[in-house]
This record gives C-alpha cells, structure tokens and sequence, in this order.
C-alpha cells in the first residue's frame, strides 16, 4: 500500500495547494511536518486513523489513497504554466491528471476505445509553407473531422468525438486562473491526447476556441526540432486555418480587397466564432489583402477592437461527454450511484442533488 498511498497523497496535497507543514495545521497537534513527510515518502505505513483523517482534510475519499498509481501526465509547456506560478501549476497539473483518470476509467467500465482516430504528433508541416498548411487544414476539416467548410460549433465536442480529451478548469478555491494562461496540452501515457483549458469567463470565447485548435496542433502536428516561437507560430497559422477555411473567407470577401469595412468582419466573427484579428492574418494568409493594408488593420485593432472581442459571438464551448458517459453507466447498471460519485469526484448526496439540479436554471425561464 505504501507506494500507493505515498503517490496519492502527494497528488491530493498538490490539489489543495497545501505543504506538508499546512497540512500538519489543519489535521491538528497529533500530526507534525516530519511525521506526514514519512507518510508521503513511503517509509511509514499510515494507521486507519491517520488514514481517515488525512482523506477528510484532503477531501479524498478513503479508497482514493489505495487506488493504483494512475495516468502519469506528459510534459507541461513550462513557458505556458510559468504564467501561472510553481504552486498552481502543480495543482494544475494534479487536477487534470485525476480527472482525465477518472474519465479513462469510465470509459474502461464502458468498453470504450481511448486513443484518438489518428496517430499522435505525427504530421510534419514546413512552418514557413502556407500553402501546406491551408491543405492540412482542409484536409482535418474534410477527411478527418468530416464538418467540410461549414462554421465549427463547439469545437470541444468536435475534438472529444475524435479522441481527444479536454479538461476546462473551473474556479480553483473561489478563482479562475489568471487570463494571461490560455491552456496547454500534453500527451499521457504515450498514447492519449489531452487538452487542459482555461475556463475563465473573462477570456473571450473566440480566444478559447483559437486556444482549443492551437493545442491540438501541438497533438497533432511533428514539432521535432522546431524552436518554441516557430513552433508557436506554425500552431497559430494551423488553428487559424482550420477556424477561418479558405474557400469561406474567398466566398465571403473575395479574391483581392484594398479595404474592408469592420462591420464585415464582426459578420464573419458572429458565424464563425473566430476574432477579428484571425480573419484579418487569414485574408492575409490567402492573399486577400496585401501585407501593408494587414499592418494597418492590426493597428487599428490594437488600439479600438481587441478589448471588445468578448462580445460578437454567442456560442458556447463546455465539455459534456464525460457526465453523458457517467449516466450511460449508472442508468445501465453498469455502476452504483457510489460509483458514479466518486467518479465525478462527489459524495453521493452531493452527486444526486447534482444530477437533480442539473436543469434548474434552464426550465425556470420555460
């Protein structure tokens, strides 16, 4: 049990941002840094008490501390999670790794393929070739994903039916993370792509979508041997184009322009659920419009229409598939309601009053 215990532990203070001498505090004088420290390392066995008490504190029930070591999570970006500080990247990082665990394990209990339907950081694109990257894109749009040129709805379901899992962080102790953190990816156990977004409300949903197929070029495409800004770079130009696809930007403005009215662009933004500035690089990009008239329009946008891009676009990305599995299994039988809670990481009473009010506020305005 030591290993065990020792690697969930670990995870769990991680998770409540709490150090072993904080954790001492809150369990009270029966307990000292150097004795949770011998609990953590594995040299000494935790007794029933201390194991009781430690999961009420951690808030962790009991069997979590037994369970076997699960996923072991991919490398972070550090230049990504550096905005964020030590302390909430290793809460991040311990988050996210017990729910993509209890999302793998729900789908073992279902039978359900894990990997995604193509192979992983496979794909090799010359970052400074435009033209190839417009094709891979078409190509995601229209042999992979099957949505052809259409606007994407959410494209949180579109990467969860492919494969991909994504996790939106929510309020971490009453906050969001900082807006400044968009999101990261990471690839688990070699073989599972997995997205973490920031789920703050204050990030315009437009910039989530474009974070959302940013970090899915990152599993998607061979980045081997690019340095982090050309890679950074190509990551954009690929979300970009899947986002904004060629022949919709050539129907709706044309092949050549010398000026564009922005009313036109909040049009597209509303359909396409894409900023103003990715519509602009993908005119760009396309030959549109030239590179002095895109100099100028990203002036203007810098100075009048950045600030309002959490406005124009009403769609909505969350992440439903792992609840809509959850209930598949408790309504087939396949698992207790015990179960089911601790899957979605609640108490049972919590879990059902959970699923009771889970339309509340929408039949309300019925």
């Amino acid at each position: 049990m030591n290993s065990s215990f020792s690697y969930r532990m670990n995870s769990a203070r991680a998770m409540r941002g709490l150090s072993l001498q904080a954790l001492a505090d809150k369990l009270g004088k029966a307990y000292n840094k150097q004795l949770l420290n011998r609990l953590e390392n594995g040299s000494q066995t935790p007794n029933s008490k201390q194991l009781n008490d430690i999961s009420i504190v951690l808030e962790r029930p009991t069997d979590f501390f037994m369970k076997p070591i699960g996923v072991q999570m991919g490398a972070m970006d550090f230049r990504k999670t550096l905005k964020v500080g030590k302390k909430i990247t290793d809460r991040l990082r311990e988050i996210s790794s017990d729910y993509l665990e209890r999302y793998l394990e729900l789908e073992d209990l279902l039978g359900l393929e894990k990997r995604p339907v193509f192979k992983l950081q496979n794909v090799k694109i010359d970052p400074e070739d435009k033209k190839s990257v417009l094709q891979e894109a078409e190509r995601i749009r229209k042999e992979i994903w099957n949505v052809g040129m259409d606007p994407l709805g959410s494209i949180i379901h579109v990467l969860e039916n492919q494969g991909i899992k994504v996790y939106v962080v929510g309020e971490i102790d009453g906050y969001y993370l900082d807006e400044d953190f968009s999101g990261f990816s990471t690839v688990v156990d070699d073989e599972i792509g997995f997205i973490v977004l920031n789920g703050n409300p204050g990030i315009p949903l437009v910039r989530k979508r474009f974070t959302l197929l940013h970090e899915f070029g990152h599993l998607y495409l061979n980045l081997n041997g690019l340095e982090h800004k050309p890679a950074e770079k190509l990551c954009d130009a690929f979300a970009g184009a899947i986002l904004v696809p060629k022949e919709a930007l050539l129907e709706t403005f044309g092949q050549k322009r010398t000026s564009i009215h922005i009313s036109e662009l909040k049009l597209f933004k509303s359909e396409y659920g894409v900023s103003l500035s990715a519509i602009l690089y993908g005119l760009y990009t396309i030959g549109t419009i030239s590179q002095s008239y895109f100099t100028y329009w990203m002036i203007e946008y810098n100075k009048m229409y950045r600030k309002g891009e959490i406005d124009g676009y009403k769609g909505e990305e969350s992440s439903n598939r792992f609840i809509q599995l959850l209930l598949r299994a408790l309504s087939t039988e396949l698992i207790s309601e015990s179960k089911a809670s601790a899957l979605n990481n609640q108490k049972t009473g919590e879990f059902m009053e959970y699923l009771d009010n889970m339309f509340v506020d929408e039949n309300s305005h019925n």
